[in-house]
């Protein structure tokens, strides 16, 4: 007698789900140029330190144990719909004007971060004439210009470790052309302050560190 076939099940294949690309890498990397601005601050209890990037609470902690004063202006659009990023349409050079009354020839430490690197000539020139505005005389700058062909998208957070370290925190994975800035043309954009120290890091950025002059004529 002829057995009937077995009924055969049909199974759906198992879905497939692509695995999502690999988000930003936090970096943690040495900085000399942070350690050498710090060693410039007042001693005293009175310094007053102008943060140019993003409120990042480590970094409030920290400043907090040694300055009177910390005041956050974020300079830098950090909406890459909102900004144009081939022509430099990063900043937002109204944010530093209302300090310019009350704050003038106030602070002892400006953290730049890796600002210059965002704006066009034109941009930075305007940022810098308000910085120097608002900074005592001998007053110390640290900035970090990235000297690769590429950089971020959009710009990094810095997060404080401690004076000597600071963690890279990209908020994309997505690149775009560096300007690529040498020290000539970061010196001069640097008006108001002298350039005292450079150090050029393994992983591709110079980190300097300026002091305001006694004396500066606004252009």
């Amino acid at each position: 007698m002829k057995l009937p076939w077995r009924s055969r099940v049909e199974t759906a294949s198992p879905e497939v789900i692509p695995p999502e690309p690999p988000g930003p890498v936090i970096d943690i990397h040495s900085s000399p140029g942070l350690e050498e601005a710090l060693r410039g601050v007042p001693e005293d209890g009175s310094c007053k330190v102008l943060d140019l990037g993003p409120s990042v609470a480590d970094n409030v902690e920290f400043v907090s144990s040694f300055a009177s004063y910390l005041q956050i202006v974020d300079v830098i659009d950090r909406d890459p719909s909102a900004s144009d990023l081939e022509g430099g349409g990063f900043g937002r050079l109204s944010a530093l004007q209302p300090l310019c009354g009350q704050h003038r020839r106030s602070f002892s430490l400006v953290l730049m971060w890796d600002v210059l690197n965002y704006l066009s000539i034109d941009q930075a020139e305007r940022v810098l004439q308000s910085v120097a505005e608002l900074c005592l005389p001998n007053a110390r700058l640290h900035a970090i210009v990235f000297a690769t062909d590429t950089m971020a998208a959009i710009p990094n957070r810095y997060r404080i470790i401690d004076s000597a370290r600071l963690a890279y925190e990209p908020a994309t994975s997505e690149l775009r052309g560096a300007p690529n800035l040498v020290p000539a043309a970061v010196q001069k954009l640097l008006q108001g302050f002298r350039v005292e120290h450079s150090f050029v890091l393994q992983h591709g950025v110079h980190e300097y560190v300026a002091t305001r002059k006694r004396w500066y004529v606004k252009k």
